[in-house]
């Protein structure tokens, strides 16, 4: 068992290594997977356990939804609804004191909602956001905190690509977990608002009143949000509702995004094509990762490593607020080392046994999971996608993003304070909904 346990922890420590050399994350835990398991079982033996994992991987029922909600972003960005969702949201709201950095968190939940990576949405304002922020005469730390910060929010919003694997390796319900994410993501949005305005109040950042846009302009804007808008409330109301389920709703949402562009006239058959090969080429990679995922974690229970894990927790383990508060420390020290997907496939099959063990509900906790994860990537001094800001406008001092970001920092830790104190805002919509 001794054995056993030392090379659980060399292999994970293999792992870990090999994602920060930049080897893929699909590519790093699918060997040592293979190898740790053939030294354990033998090489026959892991041979066996390789075709079934790549068998039970492509053919889960869970995992159907993926391809479905990544086409139905992809589709969306071809018919320019990602690209219309800031423009519109500048005019609406533009106008009012730093509204210019609320539309680019409303922008960036909403594209986040199609995109379904930070970094991607976070890339993506950079270019788009920035620009007309800093032309308004809003100081650059605002305008770059709001836009790392927003980049944020879009992996928890449904539907989530990341809450989806979580539920297959969890073994939880998705449509539980998407429902779970209502309360948090209010919470989320009044925060982040609440940080930019208190700064503008206090007079420490500068965002100037701008003119507001005609009223013809307005309407424009209004009809421009209406698909995206009417996309979502299809997708939630569906869940919420129980008239769905998730892999339905994913179906119907991508054949409603379809149809719009189809209508609207706005989705050509080059567009068609785009997205379907990004799909296959997104969806591709994200099977290699379930399959690599799968297999390191069959490992770590070959080496009993989790188990071990929950023995040295047993000590704190009637004690569920600290065993959360640990596990937030290690989070968000990942989180300034790699992206938010490697993080959990790397975490959960170790933090999850110690969670149940410690008698922590697992829906909450695959929510708690991902908030505190994307927290990892806007936390000084490395955050990911304080990089991705820099390297789209490397005129940006690494200091200016520390000072902009550090405001929604701080409303990170107040929201995970409250999501940990009154756990019924994640729980209380997916159990009543059953």
């Amino acid at each position: 068992m001794g054995s056993g346990l030392m090379l659980g922890g060399v292999g994970f420590a293999a792992a870990i290594a090999m994602i920060l050399m930049e080897v893929p994350v699909a590519v790093a835990m699918g060997l040592v997977g293979l190898g740790g398991a053939a030294l354990v079982i033998g090489v026959q033996g892991a041979e066996a356990i390789g075709a079934t994992t790549v068998w039970d991987s492509v053919t889960n029922y869970t995992l159907a939804m993926l391809p479905l909600f990544v086409l139905m972003g992809n589709l969306a960005a071809q018919c320019g609804l990602s690209s219309r969702l800031y423009r519109s949201m500048s005019v609406l709201i533009g106008h009012r004191r730093g509204g210019l950095a609320l539309a680019t968190i409303g922008a960036s939940a909403g594209f986040g909602m199609i995109s379904g990576s930070s970094l991607a949405t976070t890339a993506t304002m950079g270019r788009i956001a920035l620009p007309e922020m800093q032309a308004a005469g809003y100081s650059r730390a605002l305008s770059a905190g709001s836009i790392a910060a927003g980049g944020t929010l879009g992996i928890l919003i449904p539907p989530s690509t990341v809450l989806v694997i979580y539920a297959f390796i969890a073994e939880q319900s998705i449509r539980a977990l998407l429902l779970a994410t209502a309360g948090p993501i209010v919470v989320a949005v009044t925060l982040y608002c609440l940080a930019i305005w208190i700064p503008i109040r206090l007079g420490v950042s500068d965002a100037p009143d701008i003119a507001r846009a005609a009223r013809a302009e307005r309407r424009a804007a209004v009809k421009d949000l209406a698909p995206p808008v009417g996309v979502f409330a299809l997708i939630m109301g569906g869940l919420y509702s129980g008239a769905f389920t998730a892999n339905e709703t994913a179906a119907i949402g991508a054949a409603v995004v379809l149809g719009y562009g189809v209508l609207a006239r706005r989705l050509s058959w080059r567009g068609f094509f785009a997205a379907s090969m990004d799909t296959a080429l997104t969806c591709g990679a994200l099977y290699l990762v379930l399959i690599g995922a799968n297999l390191f974690n069959f490992f770590l229970a070959l080496s009993g490593l989790p188990f071990a894990l929950t023995g040295l927790f047993s000590g704190i383990l009637g004690t569920p607020t600290l065993v959360i508060l640990l596990m937030f420390a290690i989070y968000l020290f990942l989180g300034t080392l790699m992206d938010s997907l490697a993080m959990l496939l790397l975490t959960v099959p170790l933090f999850v046994p110690i969670a149940k063990a410690a008698g922590i509900d697992l829906v909450w906790f695959g929510v708690f999971a991902v908030m505190v994860v994307e927290m990892g990537l806007i936390t000084p001094p490395v955050g990911m996608n304080l990089f991705v800001l820099k390297t789209t406008q490397p005129d940006i001092r690494m200091t200016e993003l520390w000072r902009g970001v550090a405001p929604f920092v701080m409303a990170d830790v107040i929201r995970m304070g409250i999501v940990i104190a009154f756990p019924v805002i994640v729980t209380w919509l997916p159990y009543t909904a059953f």
